[in-house]
């Protein structure tokens, strides 16, 4: 089984991740896209995040009518903070015969050097990196290290510079936000009045 893991904030999930989720799927023919909400990023405040619960919650809702997309709850399992190796160490115990393939953007791909065990990463996963702002793949190709020859496979994806902050702020400001998140996020954005509380959201706006 080809698995595609997905990982990020999700503060909110928005169209843009649906849309590189499933053109990666289907360019790479992944059985599956596995989405990870970050539980303890090293990068982010927890205090800042929007609590783990809503977060995972609006991914589940953002992903439950497509087959092939599915939400995994594994880094709340895991000791803080959540690198991505110790996830792909959890995953690999839930999914002990997937061939894993990690999704991310191409400015990720640019500080990849920088992660915790970036070779270990790399032995675990094949690597598909899509293009963000700034970022494109055929900047992102070049001087990659030894360790990513043969591992890294770039989407054919569209460029898009819509981020989750200015989502959040559109919602705080009482503004439409039809067409950049799912309906199904929107409703449950509403029901829990999330990115509405005035304390909150002034540091929410501090994180993409």
């Amino acid at each position: 089984m080809k698995v595609g893991i997905f990982g990020g904030s999700f503060n909110p999930p928005h169209i843009a991740h649906s849309i590189v989720a499933e053109t990666i799927r289907s360019q790479f023919n992944l059985d599956v896209v596995l989405w990870v909400p970050t539980y303890a990023p090293p990068h982010k405040s927890t205090i800042q995040l929007t609590p783990y619960k809503y977060r995972l919650g609006m991914v589940r809702a953002a992903v439950a009518e497509h087959s092939f997309f599915q939400v995994s709850d594994i880094e709340k399992t895991l000791d803080s903070p959540t690198y991505t190796i110790r996830m792909l160490g959890a995953l690999r115990k839930r999914y002990p015969d997937a061939e894993f393939n990690l999704v991310l953007g191409g400015d990720s791909l640019a500080y990849f050097d920088t992660w915790t065990q970036p070779e270990e990463i790399a032995k675990e996963v094949k690597l598909l990196v899509y293009p963000r702002m700034n970022y494109p793949v055929t900047y992102t190709a070049l001087a990659l290290p030894d360790y990513l020859s043969g591992r890294v496979e770039f989407a054919d994806a569209p460029v898009m510079s819509l981020s989750a902050e200015y989502i959040r702020k559109r919602i705080f400001e009482e503004k439409s936000v039809r067409y950049l998140i799912l309906e199904s996020v929107r409703d449950y954005i509403n029901e829990h009045r999330l990115y509405k509380d005035k304390t909150r959201t002034e540091n929410h706006f501090r994180l993409r």
